[in-house]
């Protein structure tokens, strides 16, 4: 156990290690960084404030997205400043990890540190993991219907790797609507993927392995029932949801207009950030490092000139990639020593999960 830990942990650390040799390599290649910070004077402050706002609206949605959950999946109240921790754990985490797969399970440890019951805090992350990811992908469809052609056009092959991402998106809300529609096919195809693993000496133990998994399979399943039964809950967080994303799809163009560059191309620019986005969704590093810096040069070379893409480019990650690593490290740190020192001789291994009862 304490072998495959340290493996996992040096693998972590040398995928975050390349994740950095990106940045480096960007910063470093032609003097970008030291270009940047020689035009930061002659940028537009304001615009660039409002780059940081979008970024900063993005939190504050997603903090609002929980609350909103959180407080209707339990009896007492549930503030915002507690969400908005929450959301900042889980910006931290989905920054550090590939493919974002430690942000969820940290989020949830947050919440039940909080005092949420555990069943409130996985039903509230499985409802939000469902329309974060129904809501982008509409929001993708709808750009390729409305922007296909002005891409294609500008981008020559680009759009296959735009559509091999929204395919990408698409494919995890089937696997979501298929839960939802047909439980009993995927629990019997839940039961065999474990016989899968069982053979293959990959699962010691089935039967838990299934219980598990089905339990997990019923949270998602009443989670997405209290969605259809609260009409108002469901648009509140939709609607937070498709600001949350619209704010973050919009820093590339605050930095365009940071760099006193002419034009409003508003609607081009959000929908340029989102093929950013499909394209490196299904990159296996934190962040998406490299693939998200390559994309956003390809796309944006529309709009930014030879001389400023490179320094946009770093802006741009520096505020809306690093910024959450930033921020976000305040919060888990703040949340792992405040956990510490409530930790005493009556805690279970100093946990307080354990005095609640949660496996």
């Amino acid at each position: 156990m304490k072998n495959n830990s340290r493996k996992s942990k040096i693998f972590q650390a040398a995928l975050f290690g390349v994740s950095v040799g990106f940045l480096v390599y960007f910063c470093v290649s032609g003097n970008n960084l030291f270009l940047l910070a020689g035009s930061l004077p002659g940028l537009n402050m304001m615009w660039l404030v409002g780059a940081f706002g979008c970024v900063a609206l993005n939190w504050v949605m997603d903090g609002r997205i929980i609350q909103c959950l959180v407080g209707h999946g339990r009896a007492e109240g549930y503030t915002f400043r507690q969400a908005f921790k929450v959301t900042m754990v889980g910006q931290y985490f989905n920054s550090i990890t590939p493919y974002a797969v430690a942000g969820q399970p940290m989020q949830l440890v947050s919440l039940i540190r909080q005092g949420v019951p555990s069943g409130a805090a996985i039903s509230s992350l499985v409802r939000k993991f469902l329309v974060y990811q129904t809501t982008i992908t509409g929001f993708s469809l709808l750009v390729i219907l409305v922007k296909y052609q002005f891409f294609q056009q500008k981008i020559q092959g680009f759009m296959a790797l735009a559509v091999i991402g929204f395919v990408y998106q698409a494919a995890v809300v089937a696997v979501l609507a298929l839960f939802t529609f047909s439980p009993g096919f995927t629990t019997r195809l839940i039961e065999g993927v474990v016989w899968l693993l069982t053979r293959i000496r990959v699962v010691k133990d089935p039967q838990q392995t299934s219980r598990h998994v089905r339990d997990q399979l019923q949270f998602y399943l009443e989670s997405n029932r209290q969605m259809k039964d609260s009409r108002a809950l469901t648009a509140r967080v939709y609607g937070c949801t498709l600001v949350q994303l619209t704010a973050l799809f919009s820093v590339p163009f605050f930095i365009y207009k940071a760099f006193h560059s002419p034009g409003l191309p508003l609607a081009d620019m959000i929908a340029a950030q989102s093929f950013v986005t499909m394209v490196s969704s299904y990159t296996p590093l934190p962040g998406a490092a490299g693939a998200a810096e390559g994309s956003f040069l390809v796309l944006f070379q529309m709009f930014f000139s030879d001389k400023i893409i490179r320094q946009a480019m770093l802006l741009w990650r520096l505020i809306a990639y690093y910024s959450c690593i930033l921020v976000g490290a305040f919060f888990a740190g703040f949340d792992s020593r405040k956990e510490r020192q409530k930790s005493g001789p009556g805690r279970r291994n100093g946990s307080p999960v354990a005095d609640k009862g949660v496996k």
